[in-house]
């Protein structure tokens, strides 16, 4: 497959300033520490919502799976799929699967809503996926559930055939260590994010390189994800640094950073976009159907736009009549300070910081509806915290 075609000229500004301070902005976020959900040994290390946002997953240095009801914060079961740590872990599109990545150079698949059993024990994995030769520290679902990639400390990635648990391919990809792998929406590429400073775009069909993207730092990729349109995707790298790529120019055309307020310069910190909240008085409207529909184009009426289930980006919105609400394009990431901070991605200011943390906050997932925010911490806190608005 090739690279989509580039979008039209009327392109999003290019300009790389750093983000100035908070200041006001229509449907500001107004998010609250609500609960503190204890149940790891070890740090947290990567969270996910269900499609559905009935189910909240969390991960650990403990290698421990817990499932978390997010309405309540109630404990509802936990799974010990691995010895070592779990460094990601993915859930299916189609709600039925969460597959880990691990320190034991392995990855696992469960049932996410295993039946019960006789005497309560957690049935097996589905699936173990063994075939890197280091710890593997990313694994994502394709868009149609039957195919995961991992990325691991090897160096290379491998896109897996679910069913049969067999690799199908396997990408030499990097010079370092590959830190985030990903799916663009219609599951004909695969992005590598690597220690090695590049993003790597794959044809998932013939492992073909169809692109590499660097920054201007050459700092280690941390983060990456795709756009649904496959037009966009955003990063972040071990410089404190949030960018948001063109993929066919290879043009950044946004640079989110926050001095002392963003710090993301030993741990690997994620971003996530997602659809900003209305204005007070139409949050209690919000549902998961509406929340699609977020503009990243700070030119306007040009009909590109941010499109995001939890941490995808689209430009796909047309604004024609009949056509879904659009709303701002809203970013938040951990920071090494223990600190949440929230953007606007179209204008680059911090629209909020969440305090509550003492520790490195390298897990973060929003819920489907927008209106919880889940954060994990490293050691000694070890903690996960519910921001709700």
């Amino acid at each position: 497959m090739a690279i989509p075609a580039p979008l039209p000229e009327n392109m999003p500004n290019g300009a790389e300033e750093p983000s100035p301070e908070a200041g006001p902005s229509t449907g500001t976020p107004k998010y609250r520490l609500a609960q503190t959900l204890s149940a790891h040994s070890r740090g947290v290390t990567a969270l996910r919502f269900s499609p559905d946002g009935k189910l909240l997953v969390s991960a650990g240095a403990d290698g421990r799976l817990h499932f978390w009801d997010p309405r309540t914060g109630d404990h509802i079961r936990s799974l010990r799929s691995h010895k070592t740590g779990i460094s990601d872990i993915s859930i299916s599109p189609d709600s039925l699967y969460v597959a880990t990545a691990s320190d034991d150079c392995t990855s696992t698949i469960h049932l996410l809503h295993p039946p019960s059993t006789p005497d309560g024990t957690p049935p097996p994995p589905l699936r173990i996926l063994s075939a890197h030769t280091a710890p593997i520290l990313s694994i994502a679902f394709s868009p149609k559930s039957n195919l995961v990639v991992t990325g691991s400390f090897d160096e290379s990635a491998i896109i897996w055939d679910v069913r049969r648990g067999k690799p199908l391919r396997v990408l030499p990809a990097h010079a370092d260590a590959i830190w985030c792998v990903g799916w663009d929406s219609e599951g004909g590429m695969v992005l590598t994010a690597s220690a090695d400073g590049l993003i790597r775009l794959w044809d998932a069909n013939s492992g073909q390189c169809l692109k590499t993207l660097d920054n201007d730092t050459n700092s280690p990729v941390s983060f990456a994800s795709f756009t649904p349109s496959s037009f966009f995707l955003l990063s972040s790298t071990l410089s404190s640094t949030i960018r948001v790529y063109n993929i066919h120019t290879s043009k950044v055309l946004k640079t989110l950073r926050a001095p002392g307020i963003f710090q993301s310069e030993k741990y690997p910190c994620p971003a996530v976009v997602f659809q900003g909240l209305p204005k007070d008085g139409d949050r209690n409207r919000v549902n998961v159907e509406e929340t699609d529909m977020m503009d990243i184009d700070s030119e306007g009426g040009n009909g590109h736009s941010v499109n995001g289930h939890i941490s995808t980006i689209n430009g796909s919105v047309d604004g024609k009549k009949g056509s879904k609400r659009q709303g701002d394009a809203w970013v938040v990431t951990g920071s090494e300070n223990g600190k949440l901070v929230i953007w606007d991605l179209q204008t680059k200011r911090v629209l909020q910081v969440l305090e509550g943390h003492q520790s490195p906050v390298v897990a973060i997932a929003v819920h489907p509806n927008g209106k919880i925010i889940a954060s994990g911490s490293l050691e000694v806190e070890k903690v996960i915290n519910l921001w709700r608005d």
